[in-house]
């Protein structure tokens, strides 16, 4: 299989400046917005920031030492490559969450509900960021991207399981008000990061039903240099034998599929459906 390489994975200046711009705007959500409100942030972050607001103690510190035994676990079950770009990673989130911690001063807001909306949003966009160039900020995402190589459960889903367990503790500690403000910031957070993780990376499978599948497969594949794959069917009240064309392309190429199958049977049958992974040649696979 071979694998579509991508400037982002290439060019390693390329790589961390965008690695530092998520981490920074991630900060900004989680300092700047989350723990002025007192409400909690996602994964290992959350859990440093409900010890903070007892102990004092410096959230990016505390975010680095319960990171230790998440990685040991990332090291066993994970690409080397990735694991050790995610503790450089994590070392930087870690130093950054420090040097901004009192970044929520310099932000005139004292509204709870636009907290919890911005600070969910940034804190999302700034994870998503992160994990396209193919590694983490640490904590938490290990477990994910663990639970997503072995059981293919998608990250959203695990990172928003995990964060349930830290409304549970905000509940405890601040009260039920300040925990469901929590919920909404986690969710929206996790939503943010998977539409970030998976931009401009959006595939479709495409189903064409026609008399002329010949012709039109032979432009999709000359045009579009995409591959395509005749399945062959019967219509259920004629009889008649068809060959269904079939083939994955991005969303920006479905409009010339349209074209090019409309210019050859203006009658033909076009159904397009979002695919949520493709692993082949062609195809930039996602990592996550």
């Amino acid at each position: 299989m071979s694998k579509v390489n991508t400037a982002l994975q290439d060019n390693i200046f390329l790589r961390y400046s965008v690695i530092i711009l998520g981490m920074l705007i991630a900060c900004i959500g989680i300092n700047g917005f989350l723990r002025p409100a007192r409400l909690l942030s996602g994964g290992v972050t959350g859990i440093a920031a409900s010890i903070n607001y007892i102990t004092d103690i410096n959230v990016g510190l505390l975010t680095f030492l319960i990171n230790i035994p998440i990685f040991i676990l990332g090291f066993i079950y994970l690409e080397k490559d990735f694991c050790i770009t995610s503790l450089i990673n994590m070392l930087l989130f870690s130093f950054l969450l420090g040097i901004t911690q009192e970044i929520g001063r310099i932000i005139p807001i004292n509204d709870i509900l636009l907290q919890s909306i911005y600070g969910g949003v940034l804190a999302g966009i700034g994870t998503g960021l992160v994990f396209k160039t193919k590694s983490s900020q640490g904590g938490t995402d290990i477990i994910a991207a663990i639970l997503k190589f072995k059981k293919n459960i998608p990250m959203k889903d695990t990172t928003f399981s995990i964060n349930i367990l830290i409304v549970c503790v905000g509940g405890v500690l601040f009260g039920m008000k300040l925990a469901l403000y929590t919920l909404l910031a986690l969710f929206i957070n996790a939503y943010s990061m998977n539409f970030m993780k998976d931009a401009m990376n959006c595939q479709k499978s495409v189903m064409v039903i026609s008399r002329e599948s010949d012709l039109i497969a032979k432009d999709i594949m000359k045009t579009l240099i995409r591959g395509v794959t005749f399945l062959d069917a019967e219509g259920a009240y004629t009889h008649e034998k068809k060959k269904i064309i079939y083939c994955i392309v991005s969303s920006t190429e479905i409009p010339k599929i349209k074209e090019i199958a409309l210019k050859y049977d203006n009658k033909a049958f076009i159904s397009v459906n979002d695919v949520n992974e493709v692993k082949g040649r062609g195809f930039k696979e996602k990592y996550l």
